[in-house]
């Protein structure tokens, strides 16, 4: 068990960089909106995916190595107590309470980004009700909906 244990502390501790990345990231989102800058809105959407996936991901191994181990069932607190010896206990108990303490980070930095994006959306809709349209009835059409392509990029 030593052996396939192993794996754990790295998955553990990719785990918390990748929520940490995720955490700036919403930092940057709360930026973007106060400062009006919708392509640095854009670019943090980006990051935002592709980070959500990395996440998928690296909770899809957690859980096959947890199954693999025997202890698919075990909470994230639980954990150490099954490491084989006390070095690699008190790693995992270190690893596991940074990545519990980051994930709180990253809750509270979602939910300042979050109100954040709700309070500009509410100035989005106050601005569009002074110029006479109804923003509950106004309906978005892009591109990709209209049935037309441009790549802007080309």
């Amino acid at each position: 068990m030593a052996e396939s244990f192993d794996g754990m502390l790295p998955l553990i501790q990719e785990l918390t960089r990748t929520l940490a990345e995720l955490t700036e990231v919403q930092k940057n989102v709360v930026a973007a909106v106060r400062s009006d800058d919708l392509a640095a809105l854009g670019e943090c959407m980006k990051k935002e995916n592709v980070l959500s996936l990395a996440l998928r991901n690296q909770d899809r191994k957690r859980v096959a190595l947890q199954q693999a181990l025997g202890i698919e069932q075990i909470k994230l607190s639980q954990l150490p107590g099954y490491a084989p010896d006390e070095k690699t206990q008190q790693a995992v108990r270190q690893a596991a309470e940074q990545l519990t303490a980051q994930y709180q980070m990253m809750q509270a930095a979602a939910e300042v980004a979050r109100s954040a994006l709700e309070c500009g959306l509410h100035e989005v809709e106050g601005m569009m009700t002074r110029m006479g349209l109804d923003p509950k009835q106004t309906e978005i059409h892009s591109a990709s909906t209209s049935g037309a392509h441009t790549d802007f990029h080309a």
